[in-house]
This record gives C-alpha cells, sequence and structure tokens, in this order.
C-alpha cells in the first residue's frame, strides 16, 4: 500500500486577496483564516501520514516570487508532518509567462530544497529532459512537466489580438511533447511491473464538468498521446495521473481504447478563490490516496480510495459533505462492476439471511469490491438501493456504516 497526501494549486501570493486564500505572511495565524497553514493543524489533529506529499504545480500565483518562496516552505513544513517525500512538478502560475524572460523557470530552480523532489540528480534530469521518475522496489512515480514547451513571450502581441489568444491558449492547455513521449514509451515499454503514479499539472482530457468552467481552451495539447502512452503497455501496470489546474476535482477513468487505460484524479484547489456558482458545488480541498497493487482477492488491479478534507474560512478543515465541496470524504477506485450487479448482490445477501440491517464492514466481506467503487457509481448504487426500499447511516465524517431496510 502507497499513501500520497495532495496539496494542488496553492496560488500563494503577497498581495492579490482577490485571487487566492494563501498570503504569504506570519508563520503562526489563528485557525480558520488560511488553508496552507490550518492544514499543519489538521495533520497534528488527525495524526496524518504518507509516504508521499505531491503537489501537481501552481504554487505560486501569477509568477509571484515571494509567494513561490512561501509556498514551497511551507509545503516542506507540511510533508515533514506528514512523515512524507516531497515530489512536484511546475504549473502555468510557477513560470513567467506574462513578460519576456531569459528563463521563465529560473525562480523554480533557486528554490531550496531543490525542485521539484531535493534529489540533486533527479531534479537536474527533471531540468533536462522536462520528466524524471522517483522509483523504488515496488512502485514508480512519474513527473512530467507540461510547461516545458511553452512558446516564448510574444513581445510583438497586443492583448487581446490573434497573436495574444494563440499564445495564451498555448499557455492554459500546457502540452505534452512528441519527443518526451517518445522518450518515455522506451522507459516504460522496458519497465518491470509496479505500481505506477504520474504526476502533471495541466489535465489530459476535458474535465466532466466542463460547462462550470470560465474557459474554452480545453484540454493539454496531446494529452490524448499520454493517455495512449500510459495504456499501452500493460506489463508495467496500471497508472494512475495526478493533475491540477482545473481547480474542481474529479475521480475518474480515462478515455482509451484499453481497460489498462490509467485512472484520473484532478485535484482540488487548496488556497485558490472559487468563482461564483462553481464554489456552491467545489470547495478548498486536500486528499490522500491510498493505492495498493497486492490485494489478493484483485490480483493485477490497482484499487484504493480518496480522502478528501474541505477548508471553509472561519471553520478550517473537516471531513468533506458528500455533495457540494468537490470529492465525498472517502472516494474508491478500481471497481469495474456495474452497480446494478453489486446492488442486486447486496438484496440477495439480505434477503437470503433475512437480515433488516447490516453493518458496512460486515458488508465489505459479502461485496469486497464496494470500497472501491467509484464516486458517482456509489451515488447510483445507493440511489437502486433506496428505490429498492433501503436506508443508510453514516457517522459524523460522512461515511456510511448501515444499509438497513425500510420496515414501512
Amino acid at each position: 500500500m502507497l499513501r500520497i497526501a495532495i496539496v494542488s494549486d496553492i496560488h500563494a501570493g503577497t498581495s492579490d486577496a482577490r485571487a487566492t486564500h494563501v498570503l504569504a505572511g506570519p508563520s503562526a495565524l489563528a485557525r480558520g483564516l488560511q488553508p496552507l497553514s490550518d492544514l499543519v493543524h489538521l495533520i497534528g489533529d488527525e495524526g496524518l501520514e504518507a509516504d508521499y506529499l505531491v503537489v501537481p504545480g501552481d504554487i505560486a500565483n501569477q509568477a509571484d516570487a515571494g509567494g513561490l518562496a512561501y509556498g514551497w516552505r511551507k509545503v516542506h513544513e507540511i510533508a515533514e508532518n506528514l512523515g512524507a517525500e516531497m515530489i512536484a512538478v511546475p504549473g502555468n502560475h510557477d513560470v513567467v509567462t506574462h513578460s519576456s524572460s531569459a528563463d521563465p523557470r529560473a525562480m523554480l530552480k533557486k528554490l531550496l530544497p531543490t525542485f521539484p523532489t531535493g534529489d540533486a540528480t533527479i531534479d537536474a534530469t527533471f531540468w533536462d529532459k522536462g520528466w524524471a521518475v522517483c522509483e523504488s522496489d515496488d512502485h514508480r512515480i512519474l513527473m512530467i512537466d507540461s510547461t516545458c514547451a511553452f512558446p516564448p513571450f510574444p513581445t510583438w502581441a497586443v492583448v487581446g489580438d490573434a497573436d495574444w489568444h494563440d499564445y495564451m491558449r498555448a499557455i492554459d492547455r500546457g502540452s505534452f511533447p512528441e519527443a518526451m513521449e517518445n522518450e518515455l514509451d522506451e522507459y516504460i515499454r522496458a519497465a518491470d511491473p509496479k505500481l505506477n503514479f504520474v504526476v502533471v499539472h495541466h489535465h489530459p482530457q476535458e474535465h466532466q464538468h466542463k460547462s462550470y468552467l470560465q474557459d474554452e481552451y480545453g484540454a493539454m495539447n496531446r494529452g490524448a498521446d499520454l493517455l495512449d502512452l500510459l495504456s499501452r503497455h500493460p506489463r508495467a501496470g496500471r497508472w494512475i495521473l495526478i493533475h491540477g489546474h482545473r481547480h474542481i476535482p474529479q475521480l475518474v477513468n480515462a478515455i482509451t481504447t484499453t481497460s489498462n487505460g490509467p485512472l484520473v484524479l484532478c485535484a482540488a484547489s487548496l488556497g485558490a478563490k472559487l468563482w461564483s456558482p462553481v464554489d456552491t458545488i467545489a470547495r478548498n480541498q486536500f486528499h490522500i490516496v491510498d493505492a495498493t497493487d497486492e490485494d489478493t482477492s484483485f490480483p493485477g488491479s490497482v484499487r484504493g480510495s480518496v480522502e478528501s478534507y474541505t477548508w471553509g474560512y472561519g471553520d478550517g478543515w473537516h471531513a468533506s459533505e458528500r455533495r457540494g465541496a468537490g470529492l465525498p470524504s472517502t472516494s474508491g477506485f478500481g471497481c469495474s462492476d456495474d452497480f446494478r450487479l453489486v446492488s442486486q448482490q447486496i438484496l440477495a445477501h439480505m434477503d437470503d439471511n433475512k437480515l433488516q440491517f447490516i453493518e458496512y464492514a460486515a458488508l465489505k466481506g459479502v461485496v469486497p469490491q464496494l470500497p472501491y467503487m467509484l464516486p458517482k457509481d456509489l451515488e447510483f448504487l445507493e440511489g437502486d438501493l433506496e428505490m429498492k426500499g433501503f436506508g443508510f447511516m453514516r457517522d459524523r465524517q460522512n461515511r456510511l456504516r448501515q444499509v438497513i431496510r425500510s420496515t414501512s
């Protein structure tokens, strides 16, 4: 089992409070005022631990140098409190894109500990190739720089003209260069089977809630090629892709031609101020992924869960609600069964054993794939059971505790 905490799209700045909740300031703030500072309290209160802390870009807001330095320092404090190793990738807000620069990534390259991992060899490879891998005996984490092919700032362009729009679209979309694909194809083709993660800032496929967003630029340039690459070498194992950029979290299976396609987790923004009316369906969130490919009940399959916490001004961090926050407090992944089949299994077990209720812990023994259902499939399952006369009991953390047959 590998445990990965995710802090994405912090958007730390020094002055623009209209865009972010995270302004560089005193290290000790009252609770409920700033999500990055509050996260240290959550980790201590809940006793949270992780193997890695992953930061999928946009540490800074609009390439704010003070915000970048502050955010980088704070995420290392968080990693230390989690007992986790650090892994990050650049976001479009972490590089200089709105003015001419000899090296748009200079601020990132000057950070200490060094970006993106603190390992000099891995970091040098990342800046040289635009990708690098942290690897151990049982897992690998691939980091991809989706900003590495950004075009130079168009000094001749006028804001609003065609050249300006083309440039901004390239910045907003990011890309997966063909040369990088060729290098990675060679690497993955020869890779031994392991538990696989890939971290990138931009989204490789269109977000399911595209209609809620404020833009029209679409998914990463050649993002479909990245998903295809991660799908076509099953010997290496299935991949879990973590990205940021969209601010509205979701957990979905990638659209590919095979069941070996990656799971895609779009992480929520930890610090950006969300816009109306999106702030009624999503909030600032922090996630922890537990994943394994060693479940003996499901050989060769990648399965696990995502814990999500929600931050509110004046309230701080708490387990996420079922609706209106983004991802619920607990989400699963790895189950490919139709929710109607799972519903039939539950109903048959309760009928055969003449049960009026069953504890969730016992139900997992009957239907072992239950904890691994995607959030939307679980929602459909509960709706189907409700139509068949069942209700549900949950605890204060919004976790399912009992399935109960109606007595009416």
